[in-house]
């Protein structure tokens, strides 16, 4: 098979680690509501659609905020929400060497306007990728098709051109379907070691 020329990374469970319970806990405490209550509204078609870019990040609050009980503003509530987040050093320290040696990166993710600002600003990697697809800003989500026609028109590339890393099988297999290149990652080194393999690194 032939050298792929971009890699193509999701940001959850792949560059960055995540825990939503954290986040829950902490909400808990400023909600009418309890753990479980708050858990299924995150979780609920509300999240789909503000990752989908159908509400913006003030309905997605005040719908959370009506459904919850919340007693704080929608400045709390981003700040909780955004602030769990931990940068996966392996991965990372691989999309560095990519950098280095000039290889094409771009982010492919499933995300929304809280998640992707915080992370911007607080991990100085995310800057420095070359591509962005993101689902709320192209109104479509994996593992539907469109959103991956999106990713092979904003980097050039093509089937086999493209090494795409994902932590979910139904969307490795959309990318598979489409003849890239793909790594399921549950293993940050495993995913490397087979990166450098496929890049003939």
């Amino acid at each position: 098979m032939s050298r792929p020329n971009v890699v193509v990374f999701d940001l959850g469970k792949v560059l960055v680690d995540f825990d939503y319970s954290i986040a829950i806990r902490r909400f808990a405490e400023r909600s009418e509501a309890g753990i479980e209550q708050i858990q299924q509204l995150v979780v609920s078609p509300i999240q789909v659609e503000y990752e989908s870019g159908i509400i913006t990040t003030d309905e997605f609050f005040e719908a959370i905020r009506h459904g919850a009980g919340f007693r704080g503003d929608c400045a709390e509530f981003v700040g909780i929400f955004a602030d769990i987040f931990t940068p996966m050093e392996t991965i990372i320290g691989f999309f560095n060497r990519l950098k280095l040696l000039g290889i094409s990166t771009c982010i492919f993710s499933n995300t929304n306007e809280i998640a992707t600002r915080h992370i911007r600003e607080k991990f100085s990697f995310y800057s420095r990728f070359d591509n962005f697809v993101l689902s709320f800003e192209e109104g479509g989500m994996k593992p539907d098709e469109p959103i991956y026609e999106v990713v092979e028109q904003r980097t050039g590339e093509c089937g086999a051109a493209i090494l795409y890393i994902d932590d979910r099988p139904e969307n490795i297999m959309t990318g598979k379907g489409r003849g890239w290149q793909t790594i399921l990652q549950d293993d940050e080194s495993a995913s490397v070691a087979r990166a450098e393999a496929l890049l003939g690194l």
